[in-house]
């Protein structure tokens, strides 16, 4: 189309963030020294059982969680599943509806539609335009039936932050759970599970600089849980089987970073609002779909008119950089984003968004780069 040297942005960070130097070095001593199994008595087992025990600690610091309030999980799906359906059995048939918003991830609106086979009264709060809970919905739709609220508290395609205080105080008011998928607000915001006041939480280490394969359940010392996973002894009896120790070793030395990364977040502002700002010169019928206001610094919905996504992903891809339609859960099926449906966006304009998240090491010159390439393709290959 043009020449240009070619260089590899990454501006997909809310699908996933790359390894980080230092969680590779204490996975591949894990894996190299330390592989004996936890659950043997003898030195090695004890080694790789303190291993854990000590990852359990990191990750607990870095949300304010007492290291007992800690499950590793084989991601935040599991977890997700595993509080929804554990629950779920719990309560019912003495109670069984749940609340839940329209903009979950598809681990917890998948699982929720199965519950509803099993009897389960789901209904959906409503959003607004920029993906906000209404609190005076979600308080109507509580009546003594509800048991859980579940809330994710930084979405994933536009970046909006709940007021998740505002809803445990209604959730508190009337003694009902609040769950919370957190997955993308560790490393971006600060979290206190403690001042939220929630009563489960769900993380995933491959969104800050850790492994795939590994997430964690937060779920408060005094709120009901169950074995989601028959077996062994293995994480106090509730999820059974060999743990990953490199994996869960590797988890608590990204969580160790959580403090850095959420100082950068200034500066990753600057770069996104910098990055919005050429994309509406360049384009100037541009639409920002994430709020300006409580939402994550990293992370950009942009709805380009007569501009289809995939086709501008693949282009774009084609010069070194990558950047996403959605949530990399969902990006696959044919249809429009269920979020971007939620707030309002019509099919073809859904089908014009992309999703921009930057990272710790997103530079300026990357945005120029990528501002470029798209000037460049609209003055050439503009879709009418």
């Amino acid at each position: 189309m043009f020449n240009l040297i070619r260089r590899n942005v990454y501006l997909d960070n809310n699908a996933t963030t790359y390894v980080c130097s230092s969680v590779i070095r204490t996975m591949n001593s894990v894996l190299k020294y330390h592989w004996g199994n936890p659950s043997s008595g003898y030195q090695k087992g004890k080694t790789a059982f303190h291993i854990i025990e000590h990852a359990r600690e990191q990750v607990a610091k870095s949300i304010n969680a007492h290291s007992h309030e800690i499950y590793f999980t084989g991601s935040a799906t599991e977890a997700n599943n595993s509080v929804l359906k554990t629950l779920s059995n719990h309560f019912y048939p003495k109670k069984k509806k749940i609340i839940s918003s329209p903009i979950e991830h598809p681990s917890v609106l998948n699982t929720l539609e199965f519950l509803k086979t099993q009897g389960i009264i789901v209904q959906y709060c409503s959003v607004d335009c920029y993906g906000f809970i209404s609190i005076e919905e979600l308080e109507n739709l509580i009546d003594e039936d509800t048991f859980l609220i579940c809330c994710m508290y930084a979405n994933n395609e536009i970046g909006t932050i709940q007021n998740i205080l505002e809803i445990s105080a209604l959730a508190k008011a009337h003694s009902i759970l609040l769950m919370s998928d957190c997955v993308q607000a560790l490393g971006k915001i600060p979290i206190n599970v403690k001042d939220m006041g929630v009563n489960y939480a769900t993380f995933s280490a491959h969104k800050l600089y850790g492994p795939k394969g590994i997430g964690a359940l937060y779920a408060n010392i005094s709120s009901p849980l169950t074995p989601f996973i028959h077996g062994g002894h293995q994480e106090e009896g509730m999820r059974a089987g060999t743990e990953s120790v490199h994996n869960i070793a590797g988890f608590g030395k990204a969580c160790r970073q959580v403090n850095q990364l959420i100082a950068k977040a200034n500066d990753v502002k600057a770069l996104k609002d910098y990055f919005i700002e050429k994309l509406k010169k360049i384009k100037p019928d541009t639409i920002i779909n994430s709020p300006t206001e409580n939402c994550l610094t990293n992370t950009i919905s942009v709805s380009l008119p007569n501009l289809n996504s995939r086709e501008l992903m693949m282009m774009l891809d084609n010069y070194g950089i990558a950047v996403s339609s959605g949530s990399a859960c969902s990006s696959q099926l044919n249809k429009p984003s269920h979020v971007l449906k939620s707030i309002g966006l019509v099919d073809k304009l859904a089908e014009e968004t992309l999703r921009i998240s930057l990272g710790k090491d997103t530079k300026k010159g990357d945005i120029n780069y990528t501002i470029r390439i798209i000037d460049k393709y609209l003055k050439t290959n503009r879709i009418e």
